[in-house]
């Protein structure tokens, strides 16, 4: 059995790498190299904003504040700290928002920092300025996993992408996988979720995505083994999102399990190719819990949640750990709606103090 190259694999799946050769079939993006000291700052754990981004939203009226970890106190931006600076490389960044309409989706070369989504106002990866990349970059743990100490997958160095912001319907996104150059099984991105659309429009979601890989990746993309994700706006035109590697630890099998995706690649048929395992709910089952929606909040939260539903550890059936899973997962689902009304009410309130 051939050991796998991780590093060869993490290489072809890096945005760099692969938008080139498929950039009419994917979003418009940018991607900008990161300096060394832009590099060596997004590394540190304190989350302290560039200057470019104080200078960008202060006023006479208002000094921005920020949390000093070294002395356990707020201090103000005229005091002891010197906020970093990387003009042109924010103005880099500025540009690039701006020519891609005022809205982006930003990432790291293989990431992008769905964990630190909560920190933003309106918990979302839109970012519309240099202050929404910092914050969402510095907060993520897995942007940081991009930004770690040099690998061969890093030969061309690290970057940060932006793509033109786009409302994505989630029933339109599909994961794709890849077993020994044969597309294997397709998959809603968002699992487990029902859209009725994609029962009635099955045979045509298939089709269209058959006919994107063997035409536009399966002889250009360099790896045997991978998983690719989709989106289809409309009949007849999908659009190339990212590219991942395949397996367990390395991206999530969703609808399938990877055992099985190798053992039925084991014994399919070219034949087969063309009418890949498709898996959706086929009817709506209520409300299912969503892991995706684990990532909106603060690793520590989530831990505290999951401590308060399961308790000390103990040992205990796995149909209770299935049942603590769930009451973790609705316990959280239930603060991300507390929140989000939260925030709307809060930002109510300023829009009624502006006008008084």
């Amino acid at each position: 059995m051939l050991l796998r190259n991780v590093e060869l694999e993490k290489a072809a799946c890096m945005f760099v790498n692969w938008y080139g050769q498929l950039k009419k079939n994917t979003i418009k993006s940018f991607v900008i190299p990161i300096p060394d000291d832009v590099l060596a700052y997004l590394r540190q754990d304190l989350v302290i904003l560039p200057k470019e981004c104080s200078t960008l939203h202060s006023s006479e009226d208002t000094k921005t504040k920020h949390f000093n970890s070294y002395d356990d106190q707020f201090s103000d931006d005229d005091e002891d700290e010197e906020l970093p600076e990387f003009p042109e490389f924010s103005k880099k960044l500025a540009d690039a928002i701006e020519k891609l309409g005022g809205s982006a989706f930003v990432k790291g070369d293989w990431h992008c920092p769905k964990d630190a989504q909560w920190i933003t106002l309106g918990q979302s990866l839109c970012v519309k300025d240099i202050t929404d990349v910092y914050q969402l970059l510095k907060a993520s743990s897995f942007c940081k996993e991009d930004f770690a100490e040099r690998s061969p997958a890093n030969s061309s160095g690290y970057h940060i992408i932006l793509k033109k912001w786009r409302d994505i319907h989630p029933g339109s996104e599909f994961r794709c996988f890849v077993k020994n150059k044969s597309l294997v099984a397709i998959s809603p991105r968002h699992w487990p979720s029902y859209h009725e659309h994609i029962a009635v429009e099955r045979s045509d979601i298939v089709s269209d995505i058959v006919s994107l890989y063997k035409e536009k990746i399966k002889d250009s993309f360099p790896l045997k083994d991978y998983v690719f994700d989709v989106y289809r706006p409309t009949k007849d035109h999908v659009v190339v999102l990212d590219f991942y590697l395949y397996g367990k630890n390395h991206s999530d099998s969703l609808a399938f399990d990877y055992d099985q995706l190798d053992a039925e690649a084991a014994t399919a048929t070219i034949e087969e190719e063309d009418d890949p395992e498709f898996r959706y709910l086929p009817e709506d089952c209520g409300i299912q819990p969503n892991r995706r929606n684990n990532y909106g909040f603060p690793q520590d939260v989530i831990d505290m949640f999951q401590v308060t539903t399961e308790g000390p550890s103990t040992s205990s059936s796995s149909t209770n750990g299935a049942n603590a899973e769930n009451d973790s997962s609705n316990l959280i689902n239930r603060l991300m709606e507390e929140w989000q009304v939260q925030s709307k009410e809060d930002d109510d309130d300023d829009v009624d103090n502006q006008q008084q």
